[in-house]
């Protein structure tokens, strides 16, 4: 039994070890997904991206007209981009300014290995929803470099954490309205934007007005690998390795009890005194 207990302790050990370094990463990128509020904040005009038709643009080409929606994403995610996403078609629909006419949409990639190809393709499944009733050229996807990328997220407040080694993405959920200049007059955090707050705040920054910090309620994409499109959440893989070394330890005992109970003859118990009832040593 001590030998029994001694190799279930070292394999609990053997597996906090080996998840030690995941879990450690993990750490790392929490740190790094925020969403600090830079209201006021000036877009750097100068960063250089890729439109969804492979066009070479600078950002400074989106400004100077009306105000502006910018949402950090990227397109190849399956976690909680696409609900950010719909979230904004959803006001987008619903909203009585139209884009392209009184301000623009820009989708930007925080993948630095997506392409203008990928962002094409999803502008065009995309604006399938709305039948030609919108002005496609109000809708902006932008790929670019990871330091181009960051000039402008950095701008933003916008904190994420990118792996080159395996492109392991891990972001906040949340967008900003830009003043026509390109400074930053909003935040709206989550997935879900309520119709009249993203009017009063494009209203607002269409008049190159600053609104005021808003309610942070930061949700995001934990650990999602942007080859495979999965979440590796480790935090999920530690609690359930430990729940199965659990089980296996509890049926591994109960295995070794019962064994050795069976195995161990029944004997007459010298407590009692009519010779009726036995029990186990």
């Amino acid at each position: 039994m001590k030998q029994f207990r001694a190799i279930f302790a070292m394999g609990v050990i053997l597996t906090m070890a080996a998840v030690a370094p995941a879990q450690q990463s993990f750490n790392d990128a929490l740190k790094q997904m925020k969403i600090d509020q830079k209201l006021g904040s000036q877009v750097p005009p100068d960063a250089v991206f890729r439109d969804e038709n492979g066009q070479e643009i600078k950002f400074a080409s989106l400004l100077g007209e009306r105000p502006m929606v910018i949402l950090p994403m990227f397109f190849g995610c399956q976690g909680i981009c696409g609900t950010e996403v719909d979230g904004v078609l959803q006001d987008v629909t619903k909203m009585k300014g139209k884009v392209g006419k009184d301000y623009d949409v820009v989708l930007l990639s925080i993948n630095p290995n997506e392409t203008p190809e990928l962002a094409r393709d999803k502008k065009v499944s995309m604006l399938k929803v709305f039948n030609g009733q919108v002005d496609s050229g109000g809708f902006h996807f932008l790929t670019g470099s990871l330091d181009n990328i960051r000039k402008v997220t950095d701008a933003l407040g916008f904190g994420f954490a990118y792996d080159p080694t395996d492109q392991r993405i891990n972001h906040p959920a949340g967008l900003m309205i830009l003043t026509p200049s390109g400074q930053v007059s909003a935040y709206m955090f989550g997935s879900e934007y309520p119709q009249k707050v993203m009017e009063t705040g494009l209203a607002l920054a269409g008049q190159g007005k600053i609104g005021n910090k808003a309610e942070v309620d930061l949700l995001g994409c934990v650990m999602m690998d942007a080859k495979t499109k999965q979440r590796s959440s480790t935090i999920k893989l530690v609690i359930n390795l430990i729940a199965g070394i659990s089980a296996l330890g509890i049926f591994s005992w109960i295995g070794v009890m019962a064994f050795k109970y069976r195995r161990e003859p029944l004997t007459e118990d010298p407590n009692t005194n009519d010779g009726g009832s036995s029990t186990r040593a």
